[in-house]
């Protein structure tokens, strides 16, 4: 695995960047509505995985909206591609390795030990943000059972409205609490995929309703 190594000053640079020149330059608008705010230390975000800005957004969304120190599991192809994403807060999983999801499990169960919070893709790849249902890999399951901590269900959708670039939205439902520790790998998985999977149906239909009555913070 490749371990997280935040930089400050990066940080600020590339947040600075997709503020004035990547974002604006590819979406039209990109917003966060719902329960925008971080829980109480430590929790885990869990998010659809759709699109390779996902990461991005989250990324922007956390620094611009929420409090304390975010990390992101990504896959270890995409982080040796895009090492940048390291001085950002991402850690990496070799999927195909045991050995290496253990060790990226270890990881991650430390940071929740040290107060932090952490973003998983639990769909495990990039899927079409319309298929269905989502499935999620265990890796969340033994997370939790380990730390016991809240889950941040968030949705990304991508859509058109009147103007040339798409739009990006994130909704952020409330935390979950539950008694991890009394289920199992599997039944956590199956239940928050059902919890994400229809806040991101509800998310799509309130969009195109335009019926959205969440308050809204702009990202870009």
């Amino acid at each position: 695995m490749i371990q997280a190594e935040k930089k400050r000053w990066f940080i600020e640079l590339f947040a600075a960047y997709q503020k004035y020149y990547l974002l604006p330059r590819y979406f039209d608008r990109v917003e966060a509505t719902g329960v925008v705010q971080s829980p109480v230390k430590p929790a885990i975000f869990i998010a659809n995985h759709s699109s390779w800005w996902d990461g991005l957004l989250i990324f922007q969304a956390a620094e611009k909206l929420l409090k304390g120190s975010h990390y992101m599991l990504m896959a270890q192809e995409g982080m040796e591609k895009h090492r940048f994403f390291q001085k950002l807060g991402a850690f990496s999983v070799d999927k195909q390795r045991i050995r290496d999801v253990l060790i990226t499990l270890y990881y991650a169960r430390q940071l929740l030990e040290d107060k932090n919070y952490v973003w998983l893709f639990p769909q495990g790849e990039i899927m079409h943000q319309d298929t269905r249902p989502f499935q999620f890999q265990s890796g969340v399951g033994y997370l939790l059972q380990q730390s016991d901590c809240p889950v941040v269900p968030v949705t990304l959708h991508y859509y058109f409205g009147e103007k040339k670039k798409p739009n990006a939205s994130l909704h952020f439902g409330d935390p979950i609490i539950e008694d991890w520790q009394s289920m199992t790998r599997d039944s956590i998985s199956m239940y928050l995929s059902k919890i994400l999977e229809d806040q991101a149906d509800i998310q799509k239909q309130n969009i195109i309703g335009g019926s959205n009555t969440n308050p809204q913070a702009q990202i870009s």
